[in-house]
Protein backbone atom coordinates (compact mmCIF):
# COMPACT_ATOMS: atom_id res chain seq x y z
CA UNK A 1 0.00 0.00 0.00
CA UNK A 2 1.36 3.36 -0.81
CA UNK A 3 1.95 6.01 1.58
CA UNK A 4 1.98 8.89 -0.96
CA UNK A 5 -0.81 11.16 -0.89
CA UNK A 6 -3.10 11.82 -3.98
CA UNK A 7 -2.65 15.56 -4.95
CA UNK A 8 -6.29 17.28 -4.36
CA UNK A 9 -7.89 18.22 -7.46
CA UNK A 10 -7.27 22.53 -8.17
CA UNK A 11 -11.11 23.50 -7.38
CA UNK A 12 -10.52 26.42 -10.17
CA UNK A 13 -9.63 23.73 -12.97
CA UNK A 14 -12.90 22.32 -13.56
CA UNK A 15 -11.74 20.25 -16.81
CA UNK A 16 -8.57 19.43 -15.28
CA UNK A 17 -6.48 21.11 -18.33
CA UNK A 18 -3.27 20.33 -16.33
CA UNK A 19 -3.55 16.70 -17.08
CA UNK A 20 -4.14 16.95 -21.30
CA UNK A 21 -1.14 19.20 -21.64
CA UNK A 22 2.48 18.36 -22.34
CA UNK A 23 5.70 18.89 -20.06
CA UNK A 24 6.64 21.85 -22.76
CA UNK A 25 3.52 23.40 -22.45
CA UNK A 26 2.97 23.02 -18.44
CA UNK A 27 6.54 24.57 -18.45
CA UNK A 28 6.02 27.15 -20.30
CA UNK A 29 2.71 28.28 -18.42
CA UNK A 30 4.72 27.93 -14.91
CA UNK A 31 7.84 29.89 -16.29
CA UNK A 32 5.28 32.91 -17.78
CA UNK A 33 3.21 32.68 -14.38
CA UNK A 34 6.46 32.80 -12.37
CA UNK A 35 7.91 35.89 -13.97
CA UNK A 36 4.34 38.11 -13.94
CA UNK A 37 4.67 36.90 -9.92
CA UNK A 38 7.83 38.00 -9.80
CA UNK A 39 8.05 40.86 -12.19
CA UNK A 40 4.88 42.55 -12.82
CA UNK A 41 2.20 41.93 -10.15
CA UNK A 42 4.39 43.61 -7.32
CA UNK A 43 4.17 46.77 -9.52
CA UNK A 44 0.98 46.79 -11.34
CA UNK A 45 -0.85 49.26 -8.70
CA UNK A 46 1.88 51.64 -9.00
CA UNK A 47 1.59 51.07 -12.71
CA UNK A 48 -1.70 51.67 -13.01
CA UNK A 49 -1.50 54.79 -11.02
CA UNK A 50 1.01 56.57 -12.92
CA UNK A 51 -0.48 55.27 -16.14
CA UNK A 52 2.67 53.94 -16.96
CA UNK A 53 3.54 50.90 -19.19
CA UNK A 54 6.41 49.01 -18.48
CA UNK A 55 8.24 48.90 -21.68
CA UNK A 56 11.62 48.11 -19.94
CA UNK A 57 10.28 44.47 -19.32
CA UNK A 58 10.00 44.01 -23.42
CA UNK A 59 13.57 42.77 -23.21
CA UNK A 60 12.62 40.08 -20.48
CA UNK A 61 9.55 38.84 -22.30
CA UNK A 62 11.95 38.59 -25.47
CA UNK A 63 14.37 36.27 -23.66
CA UNK A 64 11.38 34.10 -22.29
CA UNK A 65 10.56 33.35 -26.22
CA UNK A 66 7.37 35.48 -25.83
CA UNK A 67 7.53 37.68 -28.71
CA UNK A 68 6.54 35.77 -31.76
CA UNK A 69 6.61 32.71 -30.04
CA UNK A 70 4.60 31.07 -32.43
CA UNK A 71 6.14 31.53 -35.59
CA UNK A 72 8.86 29.62 -37.08
CA UNK A 73 12.73 30.62 -38.58
CA UNK A 74 14.64 33.08 -37.41
CA UNK A 75 15.90 31.80 -34.00
CA UNK A 76 11.95 31.79 -32.78
CA UNK A 77 10.74 29.30 -31.14
CA UNK A 78 7.82 27.82 -32.77
CA UNK A 79 5.58 26.88 -30.33
CA UNK A 80 2.30 25.63 -30.70
CA UNK A 81 -1.01 27.13 -30.21
CA UNK A 82 -1.47 25.36 -27.18
CA UNK A 83 1.68 27.05 -25.54
CA UNK A 84 0.69 30.62 -27.30
CA UNK A 85 -3.07 30.35 -25.41
CA UNK A 86 -1.38 29.72 -22.31
CA UNK A 87 1.39 32.22 -22.05
CA UNK A 88 -1.67 34.54 -23.31
CA UNK A 89 -4.12 33.42 -20.67
CA UNK A 90 -0.98 33.89 -17.68
CA UNK A 91 -0.55 36.94 -19.23
CA UNK A 92 -4.03 38.26 -19.44
CA UNK A 93 -4.53 36.82 -15.73
CA UNK A 94 -2.16 39.45 -14.53
CA UNK A 95 -2.56 42.31 -16.66
CA UNK A 96 -4.26 43.07 -20.18
CA UNK A 97 -2.08 45.37 -21.04
CA UNK A 98 0.98 42.78 -21.22
CA UNK A 99 -1.32 40.21 -23.25
CA UNK A 100 -2.08 42.91 -25.58
CA UNK A 101 1.52 43.67 -26.17
CA UNK A 102 2.93 40.40 -26.25
CA UNK A 103 0.26 39.22 -29.16
CA UNK A 104 0.26 42.62 -31.00
CA UNK A 105 4.17 42.63 -31.45
CA UNK A 106 4.05 38.86 -32.45
CA UNK A 107 0.62 38.32 -34.29
CA UNK A 108 0.37 41.93 -35.44
CA UNK A 109 4.20 43.74 -36.23
CA UNK A 110 6.16 40.25 -36.27
CA UNK A 111 3.71 37.99 -38.45
CA UNK A 112 3.21 41.01 -41.14
CA UNK A 113 6.84 41.13 -41.50
CA UNK A 114 7.26 37.19 -41.30
CA UNK A 115 4.87 36.64 -43.73
CA UNK A 116 5.20 39.21 -46.14
CA UNK A 117 8.50 41.58 -45.32
CA UNK A 118 11.05 41.18 -47.74
CA UNK A 119 14.23 39.10 -46.82
CA UNK A 120 16.09 42.27 -46.05
CA UNK A 121 13.09 43.53 -43.57
CA UNK A 122 12.92 39.71 -41.99
CA UNK A 123 16.36 40.06 -40.70
CA UNK A 124 16.62 43.51 -39.93
CA UNK A 125 13.93 43.47 -37.78
CA UNK A 126 12.43 39.99 -36.58
CA UNK A 127 15.58 39.47 -34.47
CA UNK A 128 14.96 42.69 -33.03
CA UNK A 129 11.15 42.61 -32.36
CA UNK A 130 11.75 39.01 -30.80
CA UNK A 131 14.45 40.33 -28.74
CA UNK A 132 12.03 43.36 -27.09
CA UNK A 133 14.45 46.04 -28.17
CA UNK A 134 12.56 47.56 -31.13
CA UNK A 135 8.47 47.66 -30.76
CA UNK A 136 6.27 47.15 -33.28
Amino acid sequence: MSTRATPLADPLDLIDLAAVLTDEERDIQTTVATFLADRVRPHLAEWFENAHFARELAPELGALGLLGMHLDGYGYAGTNAVSYGLACLELEAADSGFRSFVSVQGSLAMYSIHRWGSEEQKQEWLPRLAAGTAIG
